[in-house]
C-alpha cells in the first residue's frame, strides 16, 4: 500500500505494480496534471503563462497555497502522463485518504475519494482554460497543437473504507505523504504554534533572519529548484538594505 497520491506516490505505485506486486494507493487531496499539453511540456506552459511566477502577496490564501500537494508529474523519456486513470488501467486499486488504524489493525479510509477526484478534475479544467486563453492572447495558439481536455477520473464507487492489515495481504506500507520541517536547534522566538518559522515572503520577525527553500516562499515556483534564484535575489536585496541600516546606525 502506498499512502499519498502526489508526484512520489503515483510514481511509486506505477513502478511497484509494474514490477509484479499488487498495489493499493490511498488518495487524498491531489493536483492532477498532464505531462504534455498541446504538444509542449506542462512546465513550459506554466512558466510561459506566468503561473509559476505568481507571487505570495497576490494569492487569496497563502497559507492554503503553501499546503497544496505537489503535481502528479513523473519524469520519463516518453513523457507519459501518470494519473489515477492510468494507474487503474494497469491494475492499481484506489482507496480514499488513510484516516487511521484501529487497535485490531484495520486501516480506515475516508469516503471522500470521489469528491477529491472531482475537485482535482475541476481545477485541471480551469488551469487548461487559463493556458488556452493565454495562448490566444499571446498568439501562440497556432504554433501548438489544438486544445484538448482529458477524461474525468474514473473512480469505482465502492472503494473499500476498511482493510485488515493483519491478514498478510498488505505486507508493506510506503508513506509518500511529504514531510514537515523541525527546528529543535533554533532557539529564537520565531516559530508558530505548529513549529514552522513565521515569515512574510522569507523575511522573519527577527531582523537579519531569513528563510529560503520553503514551499511558495515568494512565488509559486519557490517550491521548485528553478525558483531559488529569484527568491535569493529578492532576499539578498532585503538583507543588503538591512545591513546598510545597521552601518548607518553604527
Amino acid at each position: 500500500m502506498v499512502v499519498g497520491a502526489a508526484s512520489t506516490g503515483v510514481q511509486l505505485a506505477e513502478e511497484i505494480h509494474r514490477s509484479g506486486r499488487p498495489v493499493i494507493l490511498a488518495v487524498g487531496g491531489h493536483v492532477r496534471m498532464p505531462r504534455v499539453y498541446r504538444g509542449m511540456d506542462i512546465m513550459w506552459w506554466l512558466d510561459a503563462a506566468g503561473i509559476l511566477d505568481e507571487r505570495y502577496d497576490v494569492v487569496d490564501d497563502i497559507v492554503r497555497a503553501r499546503h497544496v500537494s505537489s503535481f502528479q508529474l513523473v519524469g520519463s523519456a516518453a513523457r507519459l502522463t501518470v494519473d489515477l486513470n492510468s494507474l487503474q488501467q494497469i491494475g492499481v486499486r484506489l482507496v480514499g485518504r488513510l484516516a487511521g488504524v484501529t487497535d485490531d489493525g484495520t486501516a480506515q479510509f475516508s469516503g471522500s475519494l470521489p469528491n477529491q477526484c472531482a475537485l482535482a478534475d475541476l481545477k485541471l479544467g480551469r488551469l487548461l482554460d487559463t493556458l488556452d486563453s493565454w495562448a490566444i492572447e499571446h498568439r501562440v495558439d497556432t504554433q501548438t497543437d489544438p486544445p484538448e481536455r482529458f477524461p474525468p477520473t474514473d473512480v469505482l464507487p465502492a472503494s473499500p473504507l476498511l482493510l485488515p492489515l493483519r491478514t498478510g495481504d498488505i505486507k508493506t506500507i510506503i508513506w509518500a505523504t511529504g514531510y514537515r520541517p523541525e527546528y529543535p536547534w533554533l532557539h529564537i522566538p520565531v516559530l508558530d504554534a505548529k513549529g514552522a518559522v513565521r515569515h512574510v515572503g522569507g523575511v522573519t520577525p527577527v531582523p537579519g533572519l531569513y528563510v529560503m527553500g520553503t514551499t511558495f516562499l515568494r512565488r509559486r515556483k519557490s517550491t521548485l529548484i528553478v525558483g531559488a534564484g529569484d527568491d535569493a535575489r529578492d532576499l539578498s536585496a532585503h538583507l543588503c538594505e538591512y545591513l546598510g541600516q545597521l552601518a548607518n546606525i553604527t
